[in-house]
């Protein structure tokens, strides 16, 4: 049986403005299903990274793979074509338009078909399925009809996530899930991804170290643009170059949570 190519991969990436190197000699693959978080220090290079990937920024070497195509020179449009697909650390939500309207908003790029966009969308049976599924799945069933400016943030970011998954990723770049939301919120947020389809590979950049211990399987270290540490959560929690770049006083603590 033939071996499936990795999900994502990145070879040789490295980006410079004029004299400073925001992102040298990176390598990172995510197989079918991984669970990897990003982690690093302030300036690290971790939105840079997921920024290089996503095609928002052009690197100035390496290559971009998916599912082992080529897509350095593709777009960001045309690299979420592709199954590469990005939530942002902070919602571009249209505070007017309905949870549903949202999620249906994502189904209908996928499918190409946003001159439907104003159309009697009930009669779209494919749409109408594939809403109230992500609906249920993320816990928006509740909300799905209220227009997004009046639900909870953390709420907003499931709609964020939920959007994301409507275009069917092959690839999920999660940037900060979590970030600005309430601790009881947060939860849901997890709950939300521990359910996502085990055979999307999700990367997510994260500083809350509780989230991230509790959803990778694989750590990736960045400090100044470079990967130090690649490892399980215990592992990172443990190794002398990742408290040195990152983690401080928090090493011992990550360990008992890894464990």
């Amino acid at each position: 049986m033939t071996a499936h190519p990795p999900a994502l991969s990145v070879r040789g990436l490295n980006r410079a403005f004029g004299g400073l190197v925001v992102a040298a000699d990176i390598d990172v693959e995510l197989a079918r299903g991984d669970r990897v978080a990003l982690i690093g220090p302030n300036g690290a290079g971790k939105t840079t990274f997921v920024n290089l990937v996503s095609g928002v920024l052009k690197p100035s070497a390496g290559r971009i793979l998916i599912d082992g195509e080529d897509v350095t020179a593709r777009s960001d449009v045309e690299r979420a074509r592709r199954g590469l697909v990005r939530s942002f650390q902070v919602s571009r939500l249209f505070h007017d338009l309905t949870v549903r309207e949202h999620i249906e908003l994502a189904a209908l790029q996928r499918l190409g078909r946003t001159d439907r966009l104003f159309a009697a969308i009930g009669r779209m049976r494919d749409i109408r399925e594939d809403v109230d599924k992500l609906a249920e799945d993320l816990g928006l069933v509740d909300v799905i009809d209220r227009r997004v400016e009046t639900i909870a943030y953390g709420q907003q970011r499931l709609v964020d996530i939920a959007m994301s998954l409507a275009l069917r990723p092959k690839v999920l770049l999660l940037d900060e899930p979590a970030a600005g939301v309430p601790r009881p919120e947060s939860e849901r947020i997890l709950a939300a991804i521990d359910r996502l389809p085990a055979d999307i590979a999700v990367l997510m950049i994260e500083h809350d170290m509780d989230l991230v211990f509790r959803f990778a399987a694989r750590v990736v270290v960045l400090a100044a643009g470079r990967v130090v540490f690649t490892g399980t959560p215990a592992e990172t929690a443990t190794d002398a170059r990742v408290r040195a770049a990152y983690l401080g006083s928090y090493g011992q603590e990550g360990a008992r949570h890894a464990g």
